[in-house]
């Protein structure tokens, strides 16, 4: 154990030493520092050699070779935590850049969850003839790209670097995925003209579909259209494919989702079609319910907020807007909203559930019960016919337009004598309740 001289002597060392004197984490031996980075996962190798090349640019272009590999083709700023990745700024995108030669090295770029950057930082990108994809949304995969509150990636930066890229002969670009931003509020002039630019150049490497050859685009179509979404494009795989081409089963080869505004081919993304919003979406953006009574499938949003109708509440079966439910739901209760399919009312429920003759409103059995009978639909025990409580009233004041089916002459079904002084013994048990609260 060391002496407490030996303590002070250490402190006296340091205090004399002077600020020049201090040793940098960059000052050591690059053995040390790769015996460190071989702890760390790749994305951490990656800001570790990023920050040891600010303390020291001297050495960095040989420790950079050390401690981070040449294998950076693909950089995903997702693979990194969120909560560093939201902090990053356009230094610090710069520097990741410069540490593994993008330029010269990297074919995709994703800047997931960078949401704080102009896009100053991917200067170091200028002029590349390597890079095949850069995803400029901002999110992850199967994320909606509307970011809020809207973030400050601007055109001014981005497009010089980019024209920069898609005008070098050799250039490799086939996919960008553009900020949802710069399509709200209206496209600017300099996004336009970077648009035609960009459709001209894939234009002129004469691309044709992956499964049928047919030239693209075709007819008046483009690349990039007003959605500033590239169409006819896999954003996996980076195949080119027509909108005709069908699958082994029917498919449509490419499709593109509603939600993350990607395109994917079957091969890389499955993807469906809701019956009832019609719109597509990836199978792993949206969850999907199949329709019971056919073989049709609708998405959870319209689950959601869709007909209230479409659920059964005792087998829990769902189904679909377009036809069945109108068919295959025998009936449902206009108070509580639950619903019953054909075959479980026939299964569960010996009587249908009781309907008013007039309004056709129809309650099930509990909401019935709880609606007392004042207001429950009633049947008159003379005629037969039910009404609501709302309904008997306008019988009994228009008997002329629904008259009792016993006496058409003399009554109708509000003054059928047993039902009447149902009513009658009803109305007085909440007129002395009421006059009892009153008295409290």
């Amino acid at each position: 154990m060391a002496s407490a001289n030996d303590s002070s002597k250490r402190r006296r060392l340091l205090g004399d030493a002077s600020p020049d004197a201090s040793c940098l984490l960059s000052d050591l031996p690059n053995g040390i520092l790769t015996h460190v980075a071989n702890y760390l996962d790749a994305p951490s190798r990656l800001f570790f050699a990023a920050a040891l090349a600010n303390q020291n640019t001297a050495a960095s272009d040989e420790r950079n070779s050390v401690i981070v590999d040449n294998e950076w083709t693909t950089l995903d700023f997702g693979d990194i935590e969120e909560d560093l990745a939201v902090k990053l700024i356009n230094g610090d995108i710069s520097a990741v850049l410069l540490c593994i030669d993008a330029v010269n090295r990297l074919k995709r770029l994703k800047l997931t969850n960078c949401i704080n950057i102009t896009g100053v930082g991917l200067e170091p990108l200028r002029g590349s003839t390597i890079i095949e994809q850069i995803d400029l949304s901002l999110v992850g995969d199967h994320q909606s790209p509307n970011i809020s509150p809207k973030p400050p990636i601007s055109c001014e930066f981005v497009l010089p670097i980019l024209d920069s890229i898609i005008e070098r002969e050799g250039c490799s670009l086939r996919h960008v995925q553009f900020p949802s931003v710069w399509s709200e509020g209206g496209k600017s002039i300099q996004f336009e003209q970077f648009r035609i630019r960009y459709n001209e150049m894939l234009d002129n490497r004469g691309v044709g579909c992956a499964k049928c050859n047919t030239n693209l685009p075709p007819g008046d179509l483009s690349w990039i259209g007003e959605r500033i979404v590239q169409n006819f494009t896999c954003y996996e795989c980076l195949k080119h494919f027509c909108i005709t081409c069908t699958n082994d089963d029917g498919e449509d080869v490419l499709g593109h989702c509603h939600n993350c505004k990607k395109g994917y081919c079957t091969d890389c993304q499955k993807s469906k079609g809701c019956i009832c919003c019609d719109f597509e979406y990836c199978v792993d953006c949206r969850d999907f319910t199949d329709c019971s009574g056919c073989d049709s499938v609708f998405c959870e949003e319209c689950i959601a907020s869709g007909n209230e109708h479409s659920k059964c509440y005792e087998c829990e079966g769902r189904f679909c807007n377009d036809f069945c439910a109108k068919y295959e739901i025998s009936t449902h209760c206009d108070s509580c909203k639950k619903s019953c399919c054909n075959n479980c009312q026939e299964d569960y429920h010996q009587e249908d559930w009781p309907s008013c003759k007039r309004c056709r409103d129809c309650f099930c059995d509990d909401c019935n019960e709880k609606k007392g009978i004042l207001y429950a639909i009633q049947m008159c025990d003379s005629c037969y016919t039910s009404y609501c409580g709302d309904c008997r009233e306008f019988v009994t004041f228009e008997g002329d337009d629904i008259m009792c089916e016993e006496d058409e002459e003399n009554k109708n079904c509000a003054g059928c004598v047993q039902l009447a002084g149902l009513i009658s013994d009803e109305k007085w048990r909440l007129r002395n309740g009421s006059s009892f609260e009153l008295s409290k």
